[in-house]
């Protein structure tokens, strides 16, 4: 089943779609329906449904958020509803970050050819619990990075605006006009049995490399280690931040003095302040929220 969210890359997939089609029919040689989300959240119910009725692959045809929704749909209350099932996507989003650290093809053709031969990696999940805009508690699973703090607000802020052109310059834009003016704030952070409270400009759960169009703030993430690797950038001035965008695009930064790194298998914080999380290039709630690592939860095609 491939789940299609027409309005990804800034609605250039739904506009596409009938070349896009062609391609997937030429790389996959096999039959497969297609269904389309009409709303947020609708690929989250549509994939669930399908594993419902016995579809084992679930193909995700969108960005970072379609996939995100996509690896909430095979699970209900917490369970998966198949252990059996597989997700593949096929990335054509603002982000597009989640199969930079796949290595995965972007076009359809190759993406599909990929499918076809079908070979599977179990990988970890992500769950977070966290208070939602509207003051409730809420939780959802993430397969690549969340987070909270300057990466919230930049989601924000690039979910607010146009995308026209392309991921990696929504997300530039949306950073370099955010730089100037954003404060940060004093957080109190667990890391597994390790606590902690500091100002922090922003703070990554990772399972993946990449996030906000290309910047790589976990270069040495692995997606089935069963631990997140953790970073947050501590109390960096304006002239700070602007000298370390380009390590911190690249994944070179770690060393800097106002950055520190972890590994664990879960993340507790709170704040005083409101603090924004994202999860997978979403903007879901904010502070407090808890990260947990759930090892080798679901079964992706590679």
């Amino acid at each position: 089943m491939f789940i299609v969210n027409p309005k990804s890359a800034n609605g250039a997939t739904g506009k596409n779609w009938s070349r896009i089609n062609q391609e997937i029919e030429r790389g996959l040689r096999a039959d497969y329906d297609v269904r389309f989300t009409e709303r947020h959240g609708h690929c989250t119910s549509l994939a669930g449904e399908a594993i419902k009725d016995g579809y084992e692959l679930i193909v995700a045809v969108g960005g970072d958020g379609t996939i995100n929704e996509a690896v909430n749909g095979f699970f209900d209350k917490g369970e998966p509803l198949n252990p059996e099932a597989a997700l593949a996507v096929m990335s054509i989003g603002t982000g597009s970050d989640f199969v930079k650290t796949l290595e995965f093809p972007t076009t359809p053709f190759e993406a599909a050819e990929r499918i076809r031969a079908g070979k599977v990696w179990t990988v970890d999940l992500g769950k977070c619990s966290f208070v939602s805009l509207d003051g409730e508690q809420r939780s959802r699973f993430f397969i690549n990075i969340a987070g909270f703090g300057f990466e919230g607000a930049v989601v924000d802020k690039v979910n607010r605006t146009t995308k026209a052109f392309g991921g990696p310059v929504s997300f530039l834009w949306a950073i370099l006009t955010m730089l100037p003016t954003y404060n940060n704030k004093l957080t109190k952070y667990q890391i597994d049995d390790s606590p902690g409270e500091e100002k922090v400009l922003l703070f990554v759960v990772a399972n993946g490399r990449y996030f906000a169009g290309g910047l790589k703030p976990t270069p040495d993430a692995q997606l089935d280690d069963g631990v997140f690797d953790i970073v947050s950038l501590g109390d960096l001035g304006f002239l700070e931040r602007i000298s370390n965008l380009g390590k911190f695009r690249k994944g070179t930064y770690l060393e800097e003095p106002k950055v520190s790194f972890w590994r664990g298998r879960t993340v507790v914080a709170s704040s005083e302040e409101t603090q924004l999380v994202e999860m997978d290039g979403e903007l879901v709630g904010q502070l407090p929220a808890r990260f947990e690592m759930l090892p080798k939860a679901m079964k992706l095609i590679v």
